[in-house]
């Protein structure tokens, strides 16, 4: 049973650097801006802490610092 909620966790964190990875990269290759709201509910699912008032951005650059961080990127 500890082993399945385990691998629900370790699924669920691979989707979201996945996420993450798709969304500077469509940033950086594009151009665009991410969708503000997007990028912090991402953030949220990464463990990262960000300002309130952070732009769509600033949240990125985070994004982008913690894939870095934890070679994902």
């Amino acid at each position: 049973m500890l082993d399945w909620i385990l691998s629900q966790f370790k699924r669920q964190s691979a989707e979201d650097i996945e996420r993450a990875r798709e969304m500077v990269r469509t940033a950086e290759r594009d151009g665009t801006r991410a969708n503000r709201e997007s990028a912090r509910e991402t953030a949220r699912r990464l463990g990262i802490e960000v300002a309130p008032d952070a732009s769509a951005e600033q949240l990125v650059q985070a994004i982008r610092r913690y894939l870095a961080r934890h070679g994902q990127a």
